[in-house]
């Protein structure tokens, strides 16, 4: 559908996510590094996982809530990897009631392991783990427990040893990552020495994303390919696919970004003190770029002209502050940046926010309703996914 048509359907505020540049990306991301399976990490962008649950070979879930998204829509329990650093007797047997021992589990403590141990021993199952080695924060744990934990999970007649989890972050550079698959690929022999059998890898390279306009130019998709191979390289040097039985890469951001676009509507102008100030119908509360500084950066932004048939704009460019709904001074989307003429009505289009802009804004601050979610299909046809919701009740404890 034509952008304009999409906006006079659905209303600003509203979040776009396309399909087909999500399978596309995820297919670059396959193409470029041969041999690693390929997992989501769903907290990007929890209402892709059915259609990545398509795309991906498996998805990490950390939370029951991620889990029970997961199971609503359809997605193989023999598909979900349960992450995540709070992990509950409660929650655990909740997980197993809907999925069984089909998946894999992270055990991230020693007292994960307990947890898991009595819920398989209960439910007379056995459960594949990768046990979660730390990156020197509070994910996983250090080396020497780590070694614990093994060999009492090979011990165990209710839990099986499958492999190592290690994250460190996201946004990283590639000699970050090129450190941190030396050092795996180390331990990956010293473990195989030590208990005898070769482990699966799931590692979160944690790539970045280029979220902002660069003032000297230069193409983002391209710097993605160039990245990706460069990483492959560094994959081929370590031998990683050759001391792990199995690789599996997570990615959340880097698969999800550039699916995603929010559009928000221009309900006010104004000149203040010979600033041009644009009110939106949106704000900071509802979507978020890594790395933004309080609005300094300039991400990518398309605007669309609702008060002509043709949508075209002007060539005369102003520059523009960019103020949300919010009643906070903080409430600046972008500080400074040059647009074509905007009037009342006109939508703004942010690109590159398919991931965490959904979920990670103060979305209940203020009492404003939260935007709708519109799915762009393969075909092209597009597909409300979630209505404009009222969220107040939440705030006084009305809701139920």
């Amino acid at each position: 559908m034509d952008v304009k048509c999409i906006v006079e359907k659905y209303k600003a505020p509203f979040y776009l996510y396309d399909l087909k540049e999500l399978r596309a990306r995820t297919e670059l991301v396959r193409d470029s590094l041969p041999g690693i399976a390929v997992c989501y990490a769903m907290k990007a962008a929890p209402v892709l996982a059915p259609y990545m649950a398509e795309y991906a070979d498996r998805l990490e879930v950390c939370s029951p809530g991620e889990y029970e998204i997961c199971i609503r829509n359809g997605v193989s329990p023999d598909r979900l990897l349960v992450s995540g650093v709070n992990k509950t007797y409660d929650s655990m047997k909740r997980i197993l009631s809907l999925g069984g021992a089909d998946g894999a589990f992270t055990i991230e403590s020693e007292k994960h392991f307990d947890i898991l141990e009595k819920c398989a021993a209960e439910e007379e199952i056995k459960l594949d783990c990768y046990v979660r080695l730390s990156s020197g924060n509070q994910f996983g744990v250090d080396e020497d427990t780590f070694k614990t934990i093994c060999q009492k999970v090979i011990d165990s007649s209710n839990l099986n040893l499958v492999g190592i989890h290690f994250f460190s972050g996201t946004q990283k550079k590639l000699a970050k990552i090129e450190s941190e698959l030396h050092f795996l690929a180390d331990f990956g022999k010293t473990l195989k020495a030590e208990f005898g059998q070769s482990l699966e890898l799931e590692y979160g390279p944690g790539l970045g994303i280029d979220y902002f306009v660069d003032p000297k130019g230069g193409n983002a998709d391209d710097v993605d390919e160039t990245t990706l191979k460069a990483l492959n390289g560094i994959i081929e040097d370590t031998g990683l696919k050759e001391i792990y039985g199995a690789v599996t890469f997570e990615h959340g951001r880097f698969l999800a970004a550039t699916s995603g676009k929010y559009f928000t509507a221009v309900n006010d102008l104004k000149n203040t003190n010979g600033a041009n100030y644009v009110i939106l119908d949106g704000g900071i509360h509802q979507i978020n770029y890594f790395g933004s500084m309080a609005g300094m950066k300039v991400p990518y932004i398309d605007v669309i002209k609702m008060g002509n048939d043709s949508g075209a704009v002007d060539d005369e460019v102003v520059a523009y502050t960019l103020c949300g709904s919010l009643c906070s001074v903080n409430d600046v989307l972008v500080r400074s940046v040059q647009l074509p003429t905007l009037e009342i009505g006109d939508v703004l289009c942010f690109n590159k926010c398919g991931a965490y802009s959904a979920t990670e804004g103060i979305s209940l601050f203020l009492s404003r309703d939260i935007p709708a979610i519109v799915v762009e299909l393969e075909t092209g046809e597009t597909q409300l996914v979630r209505e404009h919701r009222e969220i107040n009740g939440l705030n006084d404890g009305t809701a139920k």
